[in-house]
């Protein structure tokens, strides 16, 4: 068993490796940020080359020509929207007159005019916030004319390191795209521990769903800032692909990016709108336009061309693009998405990825038999039921009672007698339980019209305390009342006393529940008892809730009862089974002893 210091040990070192790690994606970001742009470039551009491969054009030439392409078409853009900048840069001081008189007016329509109370409170917080300042003389300085030096650390060192990472990506994104197959081996080598074909199944499966996913987002956000374009240019609005240049980068940060792109072009055309619609007609029609589109992309083109979801969690995606953009600024705020995308797939097919699927997924951390334990151990009974409710609208009500309620009896026991819960809460969880258990029992449709001479007799007996109770009355609940005759025996029922129920009852079968952990000794005890008064009767143990049993492990053997069954269903079936046995042998009692009441059935 692994001690506390042992634990403590293992955290200490994952920490420190996860510092490390972000320390490094920090400090070297300028080599981190085109390798992660070359491996977004490879899973989007991977599609159509497999495609240019597949009608004859050899892998080499199909990357080059569409790396070339893809730089040409990103080199006119940034051309086009470079020159939009510039315009932008250039016209917008001369607009100071209509910007202002713009301002004063919606200034004027919000607060009033500042003759009034509020207008004038406005006007002196503006002025406690930046008071006016006092209008000094101008002095002309004639400066120097920047130096070299200057010149290098304002305009060409970081155009120079632009471009070196520009380059630096596009040859690493050639060279991905053409060793593919080898960085996919490679990967397989590290992630494998051996399994060479269950990874490489793995690790294509998370390539292709990555690839169509990044193709997919990349067309539906250029095809987004294309129309914005569009519409932009038809309503008047300047510099149009300027516009729907940002909106469809800020498309990929998560939840909040069309509202960043939406910010400005609304304030432009606040500020240069023309007179119609009394100057408020273009940014109103910019804002339904923005708001329009991206309803219809998340409503429909999305689910459409995306198909099922990647599974994200909407908590993790902001979380990761704050992380992202903390890292690596602008750039990691775009790249966050597709990033969380890929270790969100590696998490969910490479098993020694796992906890970032539970960290990035949509998918409860907790199993719902945890989380409805977990619950109720937390006496938050109302939560609890809220996660049996769902199993049952899920997988059907025997179902959610089985694979949910049984297995957190199971953890109470466990707990208990581990000491990690006290008697009073015990009790409690399987007060709670039988509450919620009997509120699944309620929803279940009510059966046919009984009939009493088809039907079995079952006792159904609780070998330990009030969580085998449930238990047995939750298998009573399940048995169809036009088949069987059930009566479910006292928790605190002594031997002798049950053997005089068997003996009163005469039932066909009697079902022991001993739940684990322990509690054999006391179920092998009775057993033997009711064996020895009653041998024709069949007797059946579940040891239910528990997880599957290890391969080879086999369940333990009780002298003298005809099976023990490791499920529910497993027991449900058993009776099943015997069922057509046990009538057809009380159909030849009937006929021998016809004045006599047969065993194990209801009525005579």
């Amino acid at each position: 068993m692994t001690s506390d210091w042992q634990r403590s040990l293992v955290t200490l070192a994952g920490v420190t490796v996860a510092v490390v790690i972000i320390a490094a994606l920090y400090w070297a970001k300028s080599i981190f940020i085109p390798v992660a742009l070359a491996i977004f470039l490879a899973f989007v551009l991977y599609p159509p080359v497999m495609w240019l491969h597949r009608h004859g054009l050899g892998r080499t030439p199909a990357v080059i020509v569409l790396v070339a392409g893809v730089l040409l078409v990103a080199i006119g853009i940034g051309i086009g929207v470079s020159h939009q900048l510039m315009t932008l840069a250039e016209t917008l001081p001369d607009r100071k007159e209509a910007i202002e008189a713009k301002v004063a007016a919606a200034k004027h329509w919000v607060v009033g005019s500042g003759d009034n109370r509020f207008g004038q409170f406005v006007d002196d917080i503006i002025q406690v916030i930046q008071p006016r300042k006092k209008e000094a003389q101008p002095v002309v300085v004639e400066a120097a004319g920047p130096g070299l030096a200057s010149k290098w650390d304002t305009y060409i060192g970081p155009a120079a390191e632009f471009l070196g990472q520009a380059a630096f990506t596009f040859i690493l994104t050639v060279f991905m795209l053409i060793r593919r197959e080898d960085l996919r081996n490679r990967m397989i080598w590290f992630l494998g521990d051996g399994k060479v074909t269950t990874t490489t199944r793995a690790v294509d499966d998370a390539s292709q769903r990555i690839s169509r996913y990044l193709l997919m987002q990349l067309m539906i956000n250029t095809s987004f800032g294309l129309i914005i374009s569009l519409g932009l240019f038809v309503l008047g609005v300047s510099n149009a692909l300027l516009w729907g240049f940002i909106a469809a980068v800020m498309r990929y940060v998560p939840y909040i990016g069309t509202w960043i792109g939406l910010i400005p072009p609304v304030l432009f055309s606040f500020a240069t709108a023309p007179a119609w619609g009394g100057g408020w007609g273009q940014p109103i029609s910019v804002f339904v336009l923005f708001i329009g589109l991206e309803l219809l992309c998340n409503n429909i083109f999305e689910p459409w061309l995306y198909g099922s979801s990647m599974g994200l969690s909407e908590v993790a995606q902001l979380v990761a693009a704050g992380f992202w953009a903390f890292l690596w600024g602008p750039i990691g705020l775009i790249l966050s998405g597709p990033l969380t995308a890929c270790l969100l797939v590696l998490g969910k097919h490479v098993r020694r990825l796992e906890f970032l699927g539970v960290l990035l997924g949509d998918t409860p951390a907790l199993e719902p038999r945890v989380a409805f334990y977990q619950r109720l151990a937390a006496r938050d009974q109302d939560e609890a039921s809220d996660v049996a409710l769902e199993a049952a609208k899920r997988d059907g009500i025997d179902a959610a009672l089985e694979t949910v309620v049984i297995p957190a009896l199971y953890l109470a026991r466990r707990d208990l007698d581990e000491g990690d819960l006290e008697q009073a809460d015990f009790r409690m969880v399987i007060r709670d339980a039988r509450e919620v258990a009997e509120e699944l029992a309620s929803l279940r449709e009510q059966s046919a019209e009984v009939t009493e001479e088809e039907r079995v007799r079952v006792l159904v007996v609780p070998s330990r305390d009030d969580a085998e109770q449930l238990a047995a009355e939750i298998l009573a609940g399940m048995l169809e009342p036009s088949r069987w005759e059930v009566r479910v025996a006292g928790d605190e029922t002594l031997a002798s006393e049950l053997v005089a129920q068997v003996e009163d009852f005469r039932p066909a079968i009697v079902v022991f529940v001993a739940l684990p952990p322990g509690g054999l000794s006391h179920c092998r005890y009775l057993v033997s008892r009711v064996r020895a008064k009653c041998p024709d009767v069949r007797l059946v143990v579940g040891r239910w809730g528990s997880p599957e049993p290890a391969p080879g492990e086999t369940l333990p053997s009780i002298k003298g009862a005809d099976g023990v069954d490791h499920t529910l269903s497993n027991s449900r079936k058993r009776l099943t089974e015997l069922h057509s046995v046990l009538m057809s042998e009380i159909t030849k009692q009937q006929k021998s002893h016809a004045r006599r009441e047969p065993v194990g059935t209801a009525g005579a």
